[in-house]
């Protein structure tokens, strides 16, 4: 019989011991309760920036449609070649566009100056891209144009 209530008082404890160290039987229960609010608040906050965000994108896209619209950036049709480059808001004016020894170039150069009392801010981008031009291609028609944000090169087929 001592045998008996020694191994259940070991079996309790044991047990005990390891729900405890699974966090099964917690004692302070208000600490999780009160985390476990915590993390909601913080959750509603986060949501509530992420909707925010949201209906700043849904306000800029309605501005602009033209920017947002996807479209294939190369196309191969029965009567042409189309290049696209997507120009993501950059100024058409800064664009050079240039057809030499069988390859169509584009590049841009835009630098920003920007000064007020306290600072001075100069940012530079510049971006070029090439195409070869095909061999079954008119090079004398070879045309371009701005179609929404893309910066289209159309190429005739002879």
């Amino acid at each position: 019989m001592k045998t008996l209530v020694a191994s259940s008082l070991i079996a309790t404890l044991i047990l005990s011991g390891s729900l405890h160290a699974f966090g099964m039987f917690d004692i302070d229960i208000d600490k999780k309760i009160q985390r476990n609010a915590n993390l909601i608040k913080e959750y509603e906050s986060r949501i509530k920036q992420l909707e925010e965000r949201n209906k700043y994108l849904r306000d800029e896209k309605a501005k602009n449609p033209a920017l947002y619209v996807k479209k294939p950036l190369y196309e191969d049709l029965k009567d042409k070649y189309i290049h696209r480059i997507k120009l993501n808001g950059a100024q058409t004016d800064k664009i050079n566009f240039m057809i030499k020894d069988d390859v169509v170039s584009l590049n841009m150069n835009m630098k920003n100056e920007e000064k007020s009392q306290d600072a001075y801010f100069y940012n530079s981008f510049y971006f070029s891209r090439s195409f070869s031009i095909p061999n079954d291609v008119a090079q004398d028609k070879i045309s371009h144009k701005i179609d929404g944000d893309y910066f289209e090169i159309i190429m005739p087929k002879k």
